[in-house]
């Protein structure tokens, strides 16, 4: 075992001994053994298999784990007081889509600058270079829930960039990005590390890399650190020169492929939220053949695939399978022929036990031996009784690919299979394709891997500029330096220098005034109606009076002089589409009517009162009026209720409560944060209808509000966890956390006086509409 190379004069930022960290319920620790200091300047790398526990020792070392992940820490672990404050260690995560808090770009990095208490007048400027630093070319203000993988994660990294942290970890940071974007991430690496900042990085693709690293420390498969190396020892380790191969890759045989077109696409196009997302897309999948897409982030890639496999439907153009179109085939007959990986792999789950997700059906404690065999194949056989969502990355991609393998499909869709993994495990999933492409399987790919491409791929599709840049030879395509620029298809894999990228490689990242220059002008935004200017929390409690006064009429009079009212809240103040609240509302319209008929039909009928007897039913004028006032009562809340949600922005109301109301920040922003799933519930329904379709457990359709709802409340109750998580991780906790005065406020939520009269005299107007 090599000794860490001594660094004199400073004291560490970092210094553990024989540190170990057990999560609750584990029986073993993930990681275990680990000695080493990490000084002020360095930068260090942490290498190790998938699923080698390097996230947890991350998370150790940034006090995440226990402070906000349930588990033991064992061992010594000194972090020095200059980043032991909130906010001081900046963290991108491995897994983009659960760490943002907000809704908008803008509010997303100013969070972390607010727990580090900045200025307002300094945020928008910081926002905008963190932005530009990582090539990240949308409006400050976009919503980024539609984001592509690889822009969340520019996204996720601009957020660490904003805050100046003295410690930056890097998990993945290159997961999802497109070569030129990887590029550009080692290349502001190199930047950072020019500047003296200390950073740890966790990267399977670390060769370029290598040349602005000072040491690498090294777990097994256990989560033992077995070493501590110098970045050229750790080279000579990573090659082989020593002896010891550590990253094994099999080049592949190719078969020969069939010119019969397995799967056919017929001038697709589709378009997304009114934007069109690609267009005019022909091409032909052969029988045998591998074939990777490509292209830069954000292109529509995953969406392309998810088309292929009937998933997502196109705004034009069809998708043949063997001649046929796959909308005439059944969701079954249709999924017996193609199989489909997301880029996600836990899109794709269904089970809470590994041995459950392999087996497709509940277990218990009995595993079959076949089960544990094919786990076993793919290195998951001791997490067996595990559940898939506490696996690492990688190991959920090894799982969803394992359960894939296990289908006799005849042509295999995967976005990204070789994402978050090592090269043994990645060489483990390419070979067993290989295997499939023997059979005569078709293979189609996602990748931002060019060196996979390269080895693998018998085609090659270049998507980008919202069409089909490119179907042909990898080899062609390699001399087509203008396809090249076009896609970000450049090598991700020239090492860097000590100075930062080479200038003659070709594609240093563009200056950042060039790219604030060049930054998405200012969208024009639709004026706010009077109700929308409103405070939002002065509104809320406003409406929210209104309505229960509404609900205390008991006459048509006070009823229709109320409703009166809230007409007018509605279109003279609040500026409400008609036609959009009818479409809105027209399912609860259909449960009033049918409630109205249900006291027509079935009120207790005082004496004097004459009815209709009709079957079963006492069919009366007074249990009509009577589910007619119940209903105007009831009715009229709803409306108020999409006044506010219609008029009111969310990140306002919350932000509000701690700036006007006080309400500690912990539990406004947390709201907003926990309440988000309300935002993704949408794309989380879709997708997890997605997912059963394909594993042919859709159901009957009548049962599927029932069996959907566990699953996605489970769902939402993880990615709140993992919120939390990465809330804390960005200085959410002390003061900036348990104090409305411990934080500074990106966005102004001002209570003003004409907000209160504004709602004193709705309530006033309410109350004597009641009472005349």
């Amino acid at each position: 075992m090599s000794r860490p190379l001594p660094i004199h004069g400073e004291s560490p930022l970092v210094s553990v001994r024989d540190l170990a960290v057990t999560y609750d319920g584990e029986a073993k620790p993930s990681v275990r053994g680990c000695t080493f200091s990490i000084h002020p300047g360095e930068c260090v790398l942490l290498a190790g298999p998938s699923g080698s526990g390097k996230s947890t020792l991350a998370m150790a070392l940034a006090g995440i784990i226990p402070r906000s992940v349930e588990g033991v820490v064992t061992g010594e672990c000194w972090i020095a007081p200059s980043v032991s404050k909130p906010g001081k260690i900046g963290y991108v995560f491995q897994d983009p889509e659960s760490q943002f808090c907000m809704h908008h770009v803008d509010d997303e990095i100013a969070f972390g600058l607010e727990n580090l208490q900045v200025p307002r007048d300094e945020m928008a400027q910081r926002t905008k270079q963190a932005l530009a630093a990582v090539h990240l070319h949308v409006h400050p203000h976009a919503a980024h829930a539609r984001f592509s993988g690889g822009m969340k994660q520019k996204l996720a990294i601009a957020c660490a960039l904003a805050m100046e942290s003295e410690l930056f970890i890097f998990d993945e940071p290159t997961a999802n990005l497109d070569p030129t974007s990887t590029r550009m991430v080692f290349a502001m690496i190199a930047e950072l590390r020019k500047q003296g900042k200390t950073l740890l990085i966790i990267e399977h693709k670390y060769e370029a890399l290598l040349p602005v690293v000072d040491r690498v420390i090294a777990l097994n498969n256990a989560g033992e650190q077995v070493g501590v190396f110098a970045a050229d020892e750790w080279r000579r380790l990573s090659q082989g020169e020593s002896g010891t191969c550590l990253h094994p890759n099999p080049l592949p045989v190719f078969p020969t492929s069939s010119p019969d077109p397995v799967l056919a696409l017929c001038d697709l196009a589709l378009t997304y939220g009114g934007e069109q997302v690609w267009q005019g897309i022909d091409a032909q999948v052969g029988r045998g053949e591998w074939i990777a897409i490509v292209g830069p982030n954000g292109a529509g890639k995953s969406s392309l695939l998810e088309t292929m496999a009937g998933l997502r439907r196109p705004s034009k153009g069809i998708v043949k399978f063997a001649g046929r179109a796959i909308t005439g085939m059944s969701a079954r007959e249709r999924y017996s022929h193609i199989a489909y990986g997301f880029q996600n792999p836990e899109y794709q789950f269904l089970y809470e036990q590994v041995a459950d997700e392999m087996a497709s059906r509940v277990l218990g404690d009995d595993i079959p031996e076949d089960v544990l065999h094919a786990l076993d194949e793919f290195g998951l056989a001791e997490h067996a009784h595990a559940s898939p969502y506490a696996l690492s990355q990688g190991q959920k991609r090894r799982l969803s690919v394992a359960v894939m393998m296990r289908t006799h499909a005849d042509i295999w869709l995967f976005d990204e299979p070789t994402y978050g993994q090592d090269p043994a495990s990645e060489a483990q999933i390419l070979n067993r394709l290989l295997q499939l492409q023997a059979d005569g399987k078709s293979i189609v790919t996602v990748t931002h891997d060019m060196n996979l491409v390269q080895t693998y791929a018998t085609r090659v599709w270049v998507l980008a500029e919202g069409t089909l840049l490119y179907d042909g030879a990898v080899s062609e395509l390699l001399e087509r330096q203008d396809i090249l620029e076009r896609a970000h298809l450049f090598d991700d894999i020239v090492p860097l220098s000590d100075d930062g990228p080479d200038p003659s490689a070709g594609i240093a990242p563009e200056d950042v005034t060039t790219a604030l220059q060049h930054a998405p002008k200012q969208p024009s935004w639709p004026r706010r109606s009077p109700v929308g200017k409103w405070h939002p929390d002065v509104k809320a409690l406003t409406l929210l009076i209104t309505a229960v006064v509404c609900m205390c009429c008991w006459s048509f009079g006070e009823a229709g002089r109320l409703w009166a009212l809230v007409l007018v809240l509605a279109f003279a103040f609040g500026w409400c589409h008609p036609g959009k609240m009818v479409k809105r509302l027209l399912p609860l319209v259909l449960v009033y009517v049918i409630y109205l008929w249900a006291f027509a039909a079935n009120a207790a009928t005082p004496p004097g009162y004459r009815y209709v007897h009709w079957l079963w039913f006492h069919i009366s004028w007074y249990g009509l009026n009577q589910g007619l006032l119940v209903v105007m009562r009831t009715f009229a809340t709803v409306i108020l209720a999409y006044v506010l949600l219609v008029t009111t922005d969310g990140t306002d109301f919350m932000v509000g409560l701690s700036q006007s109301f006080r309400i500690v920040p912990k539990m406004s922003y947390g709201m907003m944060a926990g309440m988000g799933f309300l935002g993704r519930f949408g794309h989380d329904l879709e997708t997890f209808r997605m997912a059963r379709r394909l594993r042919g457990r859709e159901g009957w359709w009548i049962l599927r509000p029932v069996t959907y709802a566990l699953p996605l409340l489970s769902q939402s109750v993880r990615i709140s966890e993992r919120l939390a998580i990465a809330m804390e991780a960005r200085g959410f906790y002390g003061d900036p956390a348990n104090a409305w005065n411990g934080r500074t406020y990106y966005r102004q939520v001002s209570l003003r006086a004409r907000d209160m009269v504004a709602g004193a005299l709705t309530i006033a107007t309410a109350l004597v509409l009641w009472l005349t």
